[in-house]
């Protein structure tokens, strides 16, 4: 008689031909090195959400995101003439979220729903992003309706006493959220992408998309700074943030950040344009 309290395997089951894993206690880490105009290799992958309307996935290093688009759909109530737009971030319960020490990016309290409220790193980033994606949708073609992005911080390498790191998290955010709109079939005027670069004052050296991991430590002599484009539409800015210690900014460092956050941008936007003409090619065949 068998013994129906366990969960028994086939009859006819081998064990897997595993190999012996190697030590890795000897070998050294190994550190993600670029060059300082050069733009970290990334992962795209779009319609992977099935039950919404858009979908869009990115992997660049260590941090991976996931971002939803639902509409548009139809609202009950008084007539609006056009979509209502809401963005919502949030991080997973075991990510650490950047700079959280400053902004004290603790959920305290809940909503209506009993839902943990967002934190004020995720209405920052939740706000920045509404901001941006914004100009970008013909929300007069969808009257009476919502269009909503939900957005999922899987995982991420940012320093949580780093505000530098909190644009770069944010550069990604913005570039996979405007690949999910494009998913969607929303109608948009142009596709919004980002690029987040770093200025050392002392040596006038400009990085584009800086690493940066739990030991990193802010230059106190360097500037951060984060803009979005629309780059079909003249190079339209609809985003800036800029973090530092520089009291004033003076013309000269401003256009020096805004050309390289779009030089850095329009190397993304490349990237997303090849995806999406490869895209469209497996699709035709």
């Amino acid at each position: 008689m068998s013994d129906r309290r366990r969960l028994l395997g086939p009859v006819n089951a081998k064990l897997p031909a595993v190999g012996i894993s190697s030590d890795l206690s000897d070998k050294p880490a190994t550190v993600d090195k670029k060059r300082n105009d050069e733009v970290r290799k990334m992962f795209l992958k779009s319609g992977l959400v099935t039950n919404a309307n858009g979908s869009a996935y990115l992997e660049v290093g260590d941090t991976i995101i996931e971002v939803s688009v639902f509409g548009p759909r139809p609202i009950r109530g008084s007539f609006i003439d056009r979509a209502s737009f809401s963005v919502e971030c949030k991080f997973l319960p075991y990510v650490t979220q950047p700079n959280e020490i400053t902004f004290n990016g603790k959920a305290t309290n809940f909503n209506n729903n009993g839902r943990p409220s967002l934190t004020n790193i995720e209405q920052k980033i939740s706000s920045y992003l509404e901001t941006s994606l914004l100009p970008c949708i013909l929300l007069e073609k969808y009257p009476k309706s919502t269009i909503d992005i939900f957005v999922s911080v899987i995982s991420t390498n940012s320093n949580p006493n780093s505000n530098s790191s909190l644009l770069n998290l944010i550069n990604w955010i913005i570039n996979c959220s405007s690949l999910a709109l494009v998913d969607s079939g929303i109608e948009l005027k142009d596709i919004v992408t980002s690029g987040q670069v770093k200025l050392n004052q002392k040596s006038n050296e400009l990085t584009f998309d800086p690493i940066y991991s739990l030991d990193t430590i802010d230059n106190e002599d360097s500037i951060d700074c984060l803009v979005s484009f629309m780059n079909l539409r003249n190079d339209e800015i609809v985003g800036f943030w800029v973090e530092g210690k520089q009291e004033e900014l003076d013309e000269t460092i401003v256009t020096q950040l805004i050309d390289g956050c779009n030089e850095m941008s329009k190397q993304i936007r490349s990237n997303i344009n090849g995806y999406l003409l490869s895209l469209m090619e497996s699709k035709s065949n």
